[in-house]
C-alpha cells in the first residue's frame, strides 16, 4: 500500500493517519482504500487535474449519511489556496475532517484559529485530534453566528459545502457580504472552489 499522508504530489498533508473508524450520533468517520483502474487518472487528468486520486488509504466523514469531506487529492489541492494564504487571526467555517487546520497549525504566523462547525457530533469526533491553544472550535451555524463585537480577521474561509455546484455561489456571495466588515485591512477572504464555480457558471 502507498502511504499518501505526506505525499508531496499534493503539497498538502492528508489526515487519514490521525483517525480510526468511529461514529458519534449523526457523524461517521470511515477509512477507505483507493486503487484506480489504469484509465481512471488518465481521464481525470484530461477532465481536470484535481480529479486525480493516488492509490492509498484515505479518511472520510459522513453526516446524516451524506459524504461531507475526504482527504483525497481533490480536497487537498482545492483547499491549498487557503493554506497558502492563512495568517494572523483566522476564521474558518466548516471543520470537516480537520484537513485545513492540520495543514495550517504548523504555520507560526497564525496567532488564532476560530472554526465554526454546525454539528456537535463532528466536533466530538474530529476536534480531539487537534490540541493547540490557538485553536477554538465553536458549534454554531455560520449563517447566524456573530463574532465578538469589533473582532476582525486576517484570514476568512468558508468551506461548508459537500458538493461542487454553481448553486453554492448564492450562499458564497451572501457569506462574503455578511463578513466583509469582519475582514482586517489587507486581509484575505475566500470560499472553497469559488473561482472554479464562477468559471463554470460563465461557461454554461
Amino acid at each position: 500500500m502507498i502511504n499518501v499522508s505526506n505525499d508531496q504530489y499534493y503539497k498538502v498533508n492528508g489526515v487519514a493517519s490521525l483517525f480510526k473508524e468511529e461514529s458519534k450520533g449523526i457523524a461517521k468517520l470511515s477509512r477507505f482504500e483507493f486503487k484506480p483502474d489504469p484509465l481512471f487518472n488518465l481521464h481525470a487528468a484530461r477532465d481536470h487535474p484535481m480529479s486525480r486520486i493516488r492509490e492509498g488509504e484515505y479518511i472520510k466523514v459522513h453526516v446524516n449519511g451524506r459524504l461531507m469531506m475526504s482527504d483525497t487529492g481533490m480536497e487537498r489541492i482545492s483547499n491549498k489556496p487557503f493554506i497558502n494564504n492563512a495568517t494572523g487571526k483566522v476564521l474558518i467555517a466548516g471543520l470537516g475532517i480537520g484537513l485545513i487546520i492540520h495543514n495550517t497549525l504548523p504555520n507560526n504566523s497564525i496567532t488564532e484559529i476560530t472554526v465554526i462547525e454546525k454539528y456537535q457530533d463532528v466536533i466530538d469526533l474530529v476536534a480531539p485530534k487537534f490540541n493547540d491553544p490557538r485553536l477554538n472550535i465553536i458549534c454554531a451555524d455560520i449563517h447566524t453566528w456573530e463574532p465578538p463585537k469589533g473582532t476582525k480577521y486576517d484570514t476568512i474561509y468558508f468551506d461548508i459545502w459537500p458538493d461542487i455546484c454553481v448553486e453554492n455561489l448564492s450562499e458564497i456571495r451572501s457569506l462574503h457580504a455578511r463578513f466583509k466588515s469582519r475582514k482586517a485591512p489587507n486581509g484575505w477572504m475566500n470560499s472553497w472552489m469559488k473561482e472554479f464555480l464562477q468559471k463554470q457558471k460563465r461557461k454554461y
